[in-house]
């Protein structure tokens, strides 16, 4: 997919190389901001938890289109998460001090809870991950008591079986600090968490349930907070976690923030961009890991790992990206951010070589009001809509009958860059144009 602009015939011999997210389509939720996504197996579907409280509910949608398919109100809390079962057959719903067990039916039917109970410590579940071959659910969980300002906090991590909500074990003591982040590696093998504060990361082995790494990531001759923001294992070699946040025990006195491999065999870390400036976000591995897509509310960035430099990084405010997940399969990215739902494509190094005439051209463009549009290898029926920066839908038609030429009318529209996405039964193309004053 290319985003073309200017002129009505273009000749060209040479190669164009040039990195970008190109959106497919925008929708919102409809019912307040979404607090989590997780995409169901097969990829056909995801599910939203939007809202709080008695208006919150589960929205299962399309990634097709975003069209919502289902609804259904669910109460919850707010910072609730939500995780998807390896055969995607049960959600487990982080609310408050109670995991909620639900079917992935038409109504969500709640089949069980698990739960932390204490006579002098208020608990609430913070985040999850969930085995991929075992029935197990690992939790983050944050303790409190006390009355403000006299507030003592603990932190702890534990497993629970959720297929009978049996409690496990808990994998660590009541400590000082929160645990942010936790995941589990793609074999099973593995468990590793990330806390605030002073940090450490902590690996488990799943198999003799040992904790066999406690990685200081902190300075104590420094008086810096840190931030942990996610974690990765690597699919090829689950040896190797990719870790992000702000960590003020340097490497090679590199920079706090960003983006760090972890090799678990040789103890060692090292930041990805040696040298760039960026905070590290959330990590999502592209092409055999050839790529860490990292993104956050505020910007993305693409890293290429074998020429170590950044071959994209922008703040596209179409593109929402306070949490995306990737689908490797098909290759598209689907984004949340407040009330915003978008499914995008990245590509990483948009090649045109032509020896021909370009096949799809926007003229004028930039434009004060009309546009022209030559498609000469649509077919017969096409339907277009039109997106602003906020991702907002202005326009929408179905062109029945195609004479392989557009004309729009954009002298209403504010100045400003708009996205014109076409679909058709060959598949979608996006056009940015300019609307000048």
């Amino acid at each position: 997919m290319k985003l073309l602009s200017s002129i009505l015939l273009i000749i060209s011999y040479t190669i164009i190389y040039s990195a970008e997210l190109t959106p497919i389509w925008h929708t919102q939720s409809g019912a307040g901001d979404i607090q989590d996504m997780e995409i169901l197996k097969g990829h056909n579907e995801f599910l939203l938890l939007v809202g709080v409280g008695s208006a919150a509910e589960y929205q299962l949608r399309s990634t097709e289109t975003g069209e919502l398919l289902n609804s259904v109100f669910v109460g919850t809390s707010t910072n609730s998460r939500i995780a998807i079962t390896p055969d995607s057959s049960r959600i487990i719903h982080l609310n408050g001090g109670i995991a909620q067990i639900r079917n992935l039916d038409k109504d969500f039917t709640k089949i069980g809870i698990f739960g932390v109970n204490s006579d002098s410590i208020k608990y609430a579940f913070t985040n999850v991950a969930i085995d991929p071959y075992r029935p197990y659910a690992y939790v983050t969980i944050y303790g409190w008591t006390g009355i403000y300002p006299n507030i003592i906090t603990k932190s702890k991590v534990s497993m629970y079986n959720y297929e009978t909500g049996e409690f496990i074990q808990d994998l660590t003591d009541l400590e000082d600090y929160e645990y942010s982040v936790i995941e589990v590696s793609d074999d099973g093998k593995y468990l590793a968490t990330l806390n605030d504060g002073k940090t450490y990361l902590k690996v488990w082995d799943l198999v003799t349930m040992e904790l066999i790494v406690t990685e200081k990531l902190f300075n104590e001759n420094e008086d810096i907070w840190c931030v942990s923001k996610d974690i990765k294992f690597s699919n090829v070699d689950s040896n190797i976690i990719y870790i992000s946040g702000l960590f003020s025990e340097q490497v090679n006195n590199l920079r706090h923030s960003g983006v760090f491999k972890y090799n678990l065999s040789e103890s060692i870390r090292e930041r990805i961009i040696k040298e760039g400036i960026y905070s590290g976000n959330q990590i999502t591995l592209l092409d055999n890991e050839t790529r860490i897509f990292n993104s956050s509310f505020n910007a993305i960035g693409v890293m290429n790992l074998s020429s170590n430099i950044f071959e994209y990084y922008d703040d596209p405010d179409i593109i929402p990206a306070f949490k995306v997940i990737y689908s490797e399969e098909y290759n598209y990215f689907i984004g949340i951010e407040q009330n915003r739902i978008s499914r995008f494509i990245y590509d990483s190094q948009t090649d045109v070589e032509e020896s021909t005439i370009l096949e799809s051209i926007v003229s004028p463009n930039p434009t004060n009001g009309n546009v022209n549009l030559q498609l000469p290898n649509l077919s017969e029926a096409f339907s277009y809509s039109i997106i602003d920066m906020s991702g907002s839908k202005l326009e929408q038609k179905v062109i029945s009958n195609s004479s392989n030429e557009l004309q729009l009318d954009l002298s209403s529209f504010p100045v400003g860059v708009y996205y014109l996405i076409i679909e058709c039964s060959t598949g979608v193309t996006t056009y940015k144009i300019i609307r000048e004053g």
